[in-house]
């Protein structure tokens, strides 16, 4: 007897202790959610809270700010132990506006996981060393209303938006201030509208992502491994934008980059931008389409590194590029390039990808660049544009064009004045495709060529095709 005494004690001091430590983390979970959701100045309510399996649960949650905002939570769940949490899940999260009926944000679920806090603050996320480590949001929608709406009327220079935007779902994974190692969208629709203008817009994106962006606390310094969207478009009424897909990938020195399906119909939104813009837009209307405001685009672009053979001592690596630029109607360009090459010494290519300084810091050893434009009838509509702004013939236009590139022979050289000339001709409607081959010398300093494009060009070889 004396057993079973000594047994369900022991049993029941440890329930008793179980019971106290969960107790002691549910007050904690109350304590953390006044002072990093509310604090000091919000009135907080919570329906219930509960211990559940390996979890702490608050139910109903409503935070009422000093503005007069309110924030609620139908379910706040914590996975793990409470002090080192595997994950939390938020379910029915809303934002509502004091003047407003509806909610300007609500998310169905957000799931955040390895915390690092059951209550954790934005704050947290921006010292450095801390990211998020992976961040998973579905069914959100924002209502342009309120402060939110006014934001991104000052970002778009506008009196006052309307409509709404919805995201099925939004996944992050170790984001922080200054990178992030994945974002990825899905299910994009909204609909905007420009009370001031009246302009008017529906917006859809099938899916977009990106993975590996750094540099983001380095404005002008940022750079990705890979991104792709497919499935955009913004359409009004009686215009649209439309594109299937672009991509991206590595940097301009060694990657990838392209779009297709790019549909763009703009005749009726020119009409409804300010006068003082509008004139500027028509004219290249009628440039680009001839009027007709529609125009198919599609262009990508590929470089590689070829690592010099080891067994051939002589030979250099080299740096090949290719890829094009159509405009259905209007013209098209096309390029290609093969270059020995080496980068400044000790620099490998793992550190010039990400840093396209050194790039500009190498050696060429000849090679050459294969440059080819086909008109399509955009540059004798540029003619007719011009003349009919300065009020002269398209002949007069001609010829005022050819005496300018001889005017300017003696300062860009006769490489260069023979280029602009081919133009010209193609102006004129005397020929529709201009080739130019460039034989680079060897050696050439490629960044002494950035710094003095015009002053470096006569050591260039040209070689032109006029058809």
């Amino acid at each position: 007897m004396r057993a079973n005494v000594m047994k369900w004690g022991v049993t029941g001091v440890a329930l008793w202790l179980v019971a106290g430590t969960a107790q002691a983390s549910l007050q904690q979970f109350e304590a953390d959610l006044q002072a990093e959701l509310a604090g000091d100045d919000a009135r907080m309510a919570i329906g219930q809270l509960v211990e559940e399996a390996n979890s702490y649960v608050a139910e109903d949650v409503a935070i009422t700010y000093a503005n007069g905002d309110l924030l609620s939570i139908d379910r706040y769940r914590v996975a793990g132990r409470y002090t080192q949490p595997e994950s939390i899940t938020l379910d029915g999260i809303s934002v509502t506006e004091l003047g407003f009926d509806s909610p300007v944000l609500t998310v169905g679920e957000l799931v955040l996981r390895e915390p690092g806090a059951a209550v954790p603050t934005l704050k947290a996320f921006e010292t450095e060393g801390s990211p998020i480590s992976a961040l998973s949001l579905s069914d959100i929608t924002f209502r342009l209303e309120g402060s939110l709406a006014d934001e991104l009327a000052a970002e778009l220079e506008s009196q006052a938006l309307a409509g709404y935007l919805s995201i099925d779902s939004l996944e992050l994974e170790e984001a922080s201030s200054s990178a992030v190692g994945l974002i990825a969208l899905q299910g994009v629709s909204g609909e905007l509208n420009d009370l001031a203008t009246g302009i008017s817009a529906t917006l859809a994106l099938g899916d977009m992502r990106i993975e590996a962006l750094e540099g983001l606390d380095r404005p002008g310094d940022e750079r990705l491994e890979h991104a792709e969207l497919n499935g955009f478009s913004l359409t009004g009424e009686q215009w649209s934008v439309l594109l299937d897909n672009a991509w991206v990938k590595g940097n301009s020195y060694v990657g990838e980059a392209g779009f297709s399906g790019a549909e763009f119909d703009l005749g009726e939104l020119i009409n409804l931008v300010p006068p003082a813009e509008r004139e500027e837009l028509q004219a290249l209307n009628r440039v680009l389409t001839g009027g007709t405001g529609r125009l198919s685009a599609e262009g990508q672009s590929a470089s590689q590194w070829h690592e010099a053979p080891s067994n051939e001592p002589s030979s250099r690596n080299r740096l090949t590029s290719e890829g094009y630029l159509q405009l259905d109607g209007a013209g098209g360009l096309e390029f290609s390039m093969d270059v020995p090459i080496s980068l400044p010494k000790g620099a490998t290519l793992e550190q010039a990808t990400q840093n396209p300084a050194l790039f500009e810091a190498a050696t060429l050893y000849g090679g050459n660049v294969t440059v080819a434009y086909s008109d399509e009838g955009m540059l004798p509509r540029m003619t007719t544009e011009i003349a009919n702004q300065e009020g002269i013939s398209e002949e007069q236009a001609i010829s005022q064009a050819w005496a300018q590139a001889q005017q300017l022979g003696p300062l860009l050289g006769p490489q260069i004045t023979k280029l602009m000339v081919g133009m010209v001709d193609i102006m004129a409607g005397k020929a529709q495709s201009l080739t130019v081959n460039v034989a680079l010398p060897n050696p050439f300093m490629l960044n002494q060529f950035i710094m003095n494009p015009m002053g470096s060009s006569e050591r260039l070889t040209f070689t032109f095709e006029l058809k």
